[in-house]
């Protein structure tokens, strides 16, 4: 008895001098710090000071330096974590993106809105484990729906970052200038119209309609004017679609739907009665804030507060309203599928600190931070699930690119009932049935030369007849002499994966 305890005290300390060894020998981050595998996320225990190196899109939000402070201040004594980040302009941002990956630059955290291929060629970290052990947060600010949809073979690679299930689409239009007008408040895409043709004759000193691209005016436009049609874009490939949930991927060149060449040509008329602007392939909806269009488009539903001042500030007494053609009795599907990701690179020394950083955001108090900003100074609490944002020093904070999720996430208080009804009804996964791809996430690197030179492609040829630019029937004809074979490769490689993933989850 004596010896077996002898030989238990001998093997304990044997343990603990090997643990020790093997936890100063960690391989490139890859088998975890001791200190923090005894930490637990949840209780924030104090770690050493690391310094997160973080890819954000665009430019920092006004006073970001006074909330990263107070960020840093909070996290004093418990993560001790630092935050280095790095905003690349958004024109720059997914090539600069691909070269701090492919380069193996130090970066802890990086924003992706369409992270396949980083997934498929081995940049991203499989987060499974990390999340298990350090992200309760993470998981429980999220809809099992979001979190299941999001996975690329099984395995999580990225946190998704989404507040809605389906994309909120918004018509905004200048309240002032229809009241003027005599126009009564629009409630249907041809009263749309219908003002549209009257502010070109009425006020002739301003744009009547500059939508926000491709993505609004085409597809989308055709999907909504037609909802039980289904139809759809395929990822950014132009030229491919889905309708009818049926597991199909359809082109327009051997499947023109009707709907959809209905909508182009409506475009091209709006173009050619010069009701659309001349330069609607340049131009975006931050024209409507300096006053220079009577109607655009957003991915909101109502108006956020930055486009009202700026507006108003631009145009004084001018105000802006918004029409959509969604309505919270639509019988939808949805992929749930994240426009936003947030991912940790293989190459990072401090994955766990990452992964326990991000749980700290999915906190009620440190989300409020990161989206809001200040409370008492850019905020006000005006009630659950709602804020009244300052009018004099808003916060615009990009909580999209890395924390976003409808549970933590506020609706600003100021925007009408109606508008705040559509929010809450989309940030509710069982408002929505699963659509057929939901869980499907393709691998472009079968086709991804194909795939780029679509692209490239695409931008010549297909935005051109989508904006109205040029006759559609012509455009099509041309985008089909330049893309046809590519656009004919990428859609049996999508529809390959499709059927297989189709396949497999009927086993």
């Amino acid at each position: 008895m004596r010896f077996g305890r002898k030989r238990f005290w001998l093997a304990a300390a044997l343990s603990v001098v090997l643990a020790a060894a093997l936890a100063a020998c960690g391989s490139n981050g890859k088998s975890p710090p001791s200190e923090d595998s005894k930490s637990s996320a949840s209780k924030d225990t104090q770690l050493k000071p690391v310094t997160l190196k973080i890819l954000f899109p665009g430019d920092p939000p006004a006073n970001w330096d006074e909330v990263k402070a107070e960020m840093e201040k909070r996290m004093a004594g418990t993560l001790n974590v630092k935050l280095n980040a790095v905003f690349i302009p958004w024109s720059d941002v997914r090539q600069k993106r691909q070269v701090a990956l492919s380069s193996a630059e130090d970066y802890d955290l990086i924003w992706d809105n369409d992270p396949a291929q980083n997934i498929a060629a081995g940049l991203y970290e499989p987060l499974d484990d990390l999340i298990g052990r350090y992200g309760p947060d993470i998981q429980a600010v999220r809809s099992p729906e979001l979190m299941e949809a999001n996975k690329v073979n099984g395995k999580l690679y990225a946190v998704p970052l989404e507040v809605n299930f389906i994309r909120p689409w918004t018509f905004v239009i200048r309240q002032d200038i229809r009241e003027k007008l005599g126009v009564k408040p629009i409630a249907s895409y041809q009263e749309l119209i219908d003002f549209m043709y009257l502010v070109k004759e009425k006020v002739p000193d301003i744009t009547p309609y500059i939508p926000n691209g491709t993505e609004h005016i085409g597809l989308k436009l055709a999907g909504m004017l037609d909802p039980s049609a289904n139809l759809a874009g395929v990822l950014s490939y132009p030229g491919l679609y889905t309708k009818g949930n049926d597991g199909k991927i359809y082109n327009l060149f051997d499947d023109p739907d009707p709907a959809i060449m209905s909508s182009f040509e409506q475009n091209h008329k709006l173009y050619q009665d010069g009701v659309l602007a001349k330069d609607a392939l340049t131009l975006r909806n931050s024209e409507f804030a300096k006053g220079k269009a009577a109607v655009s488009t957003f991915n909101d539903f109502g108006i956020n507060l930055s486009t009202r001042t700026a507006l108003e500030k631009a145009v004084p007494g001018a105000k802006a309203e918004a029409f959509t053609l969604y309505k919270p009795d639509m019988k939808l599907s949805s992929t749930y599928k994240a426009g936003n990701f947030i991912a940790v690179p293989v190459v990072s020394r401090n994955k766990e600190r990452a992964v326990q950083f991000l749980n700290w955001l999915n906190r009620k108090d440190n989300y409020d931070l990161l989206a809001y900003g200040i409370q008492g100074k850019n905020w006000e609490d005006a009630g659950e699930g709602l804020y009244k944002p300052s009018q004099d020093q808003p916060y615009a904070g990009i909580p999209f690119a890395w924390g976003w999720n409808s549970k933590l996430d506020r609706i600003d208080a100021s925007l009408p009932e109606d508008v705040i009804a559509l929010n809450k009804w989309e940030r509710d996964p069982g408002n929505f049935t699963p659509d057929i791809l939901t869980g499907f996430t393709f691998d472009p690197s079968p086709v991804a030369n194909e795939a780029a030179q679509l692209a490239n492609a695409g931008s010549e040829y297909y935005d051109p007849f989508v904006m109205g630019v040029t006759d559609p029937k012509e455009g099509l004809a041309k985008f089909k002499e330049a893309a046809y074979d590519n656009v004919k490769k990428v859609q049996a490689e999508v529809q390959k994966q499709l059927d297989a993933y189709l396949a497999a989850k009927k086993k």
